[in-house]
Parts: structure tokens; sequence; C-alpha cells
């Protein structure tokens, strides 16, 4: 089970790292959410860093936000691209919407970048 646990060295932390994702990250985005995906060739991690703005919502709301999107990437994380940072930002749509279709719309997402492949072995 160790391969669906979200460890300190799977997040992204340092403020160097979150400006590369934005400056050379790839965009992927639909009304709901954005996302930003960049290829780190010298990593075999995939990471994940998190953006949710006060125009989410209450602290609880973007609370529960970030904890559905956290979800998300560690129960899939082993189907993703090895060496892959993400950066999920969310939008006020992201909230209310409720976890099965916020996973259906981050996954396809990343399916149609070629970044998540749903049958890997």
């Amino acid at each position: 089970m160790k391969r669906f646990s979200f460890s300190y060295a799977e997040r992204l932390h340092l403020q160097k790292d979150f400006k590369k994702v934005f400056k050379s990250g790839r965009r992927l985005e639909n009304r709901n959410i954005k996302i930003l995906a960049y290829k780190n060739d010298g990593l075999y991690l995939r990471r994940l860093g998190l953006v949710t703005s006060r125009k989410v919502g209450i602290a609880a709301v973007r609370n529960r936000t970030k904890r559905r999107l956290r979800e998300i990437f560690r129960t899939n994380k082993h189907l993703m691209e090895p060496g892959l940072d993400l950066i999920f930002i969310s939008k006020p749509e992201t909230a209310s919407l409720d976890y099965a279709v916020l996973k259906k719309t981050v996954l396809e997402l990343l399916e149609s970048a070629g970044f998540y492949k749903e049958h890997a072995l």
C-alpha cells in the first residue's frame, strides 16, 4: 500500500519549484479547474502543489477543496507520468463540484495532455 501514500517529498514546497512550473509548465484548463504540468526529467517522483484563493470560498470550503484534490492525486499518481510536477489551481466553480465529477474532470485533463494513462502496468 506504499504507492498510495502521500509523502513530504511528493509535495511542491520551494518557491523556485513553483516558479519553474508556472513559467515552463503546460497549461490545462476548463471552466472548473486549471492545472499546470511540468515534466521534470531529473526526478522520478510525481509532485503536487495546490493554489486556492479566497475567491473559492470560506476557509472550510477551501480546505475541503484542497483535501479532495490531494486525494485525487494520491490515489491516481501511480498512473501518471514519472517526474511530473503538477499545480492544481482551484477556481470558484471547483468547490461546487462533488468528488466524482472533480476526479473525472482532473483525470480527463491530464489524460488529454498525455500525462495520465488509465491502464498502466
